[in-house]
């Protein structure tokens, strides 16, 4: 390769914002280390009480289940896509400004229902889901997801739980269809109303089960710039347009690019003068 060949730096203002990032050396390791971070008090009570209204609608008669691209219905499921202590760790983990909102969902998890736990690291084959973070300090994950609690979760009432450092790990888990309660390196993460927990997607993980009723969360799944939007997900022209006059609702809602729009200042191979 010749010498004065352009770099991608040379052709494009990557405009990656990292140096504006304002997570704490603490909260790096400690993502880095366990694959999860929770975060304290994201919704206050009465964004619980319309959160849990919206997906009462969604879901009616409080049946258990999923509701997709739940950021279609406004209100405090839109805003909740965009808050800042979230987005300010997606910034760091993805990889500053190169990040977009690839899917929403709203849950409702059944009394009584526990999940498998999931895959992780090398054993997680999905090429969306690994976890990356460069000898320089920087992450470069591709898929995390937010968890938000709408209800209290304890660790034998409807936790989320996870296996720290799964998403590091090199063999698969033996734990196969186990009971959660028989995997004792599973952590769980107790919640309260309103927090929630970042995760990579490379991190083993399942839900404990609820003791009564049904527990409901809202599910945000953010990816690199270049991800494409979850089969169901597509933001509408309708949902573009109420985003309009909101940067980081704009922001989340880009179409998938590799670079940002409007960033190449020049073309491989122009003349310097």
């Amino acid at each position: 390769m010749s010498e004065d060949a352009a770099t991608e730096a040379d052709i494009f203002d990557l405009r990656i914002g990292l140096e504006q990032i304002e997570v704490s050396r603490e909260e790096c390791h400690f993502f880095d280390l366990t694959g999860y971070l929770p975060l304290r008090g994201l919704l206050d009570s009465q964004q619980i009480r319309e959160a849990r209204a919206q997906l009462d609608g969604l879901l009616p008669d409080g049946a258990p289940g999923q509701a997709r691209h739940t950021i279609d219905a406004g209100g405090i499921f839109e805003d909740a896509m965009a808050l800042r202590p979230v987005l300010e760790r997606v910034r760091a983990f993805i990889w500053g400004n190169q990040y977009r909102l690839v899917g929403s969902r709203g849950l409702l998890r059944a009394a009584g229902t526990a999940t498998r736990l999931s895959r992780g690291g090398g054993d997680d084959k999905r090429r969306y889901a690994r976890y990356r973070c460069e000898g320089d300090g920087q992450f470069r994950c591709l898929m995390l997801t937010c968890l938000i609690a709408l209800d209290d979760t304890a660790a034998e009432d409807g936790a989320f739980c996870a296996m720290p450092c799964s998403h590091k790990a090199n063999f698969p888990h033996p734990y196969g269809d186990a009971e959660l309660a028989g995997i004792p390196a599973l952590h769980r993460v107790r919640l309260e109303a309103g927090s929630g927990v970042l995760f990579t997607e490379s991190l083993s993980h399942a839900f404990a089960a609820p003791a009564t009723g049904v527990h409901p969360w809202l599910a945000y799944h953010f990816g690199p710039s270049y991800m494409v939007d979850w089969p169901g997900c597509e933001p509408s022209e309708r949902l573009r347009a109420r985003v309009a006059g909101d940067a980081a609702k704009r922001h989340l809602l880009l179409e998938p690019y590799y670079h940002p729009a409007g960033s190449q200042g020049k073309e491989a191979g122009d003349d310097e003068g």
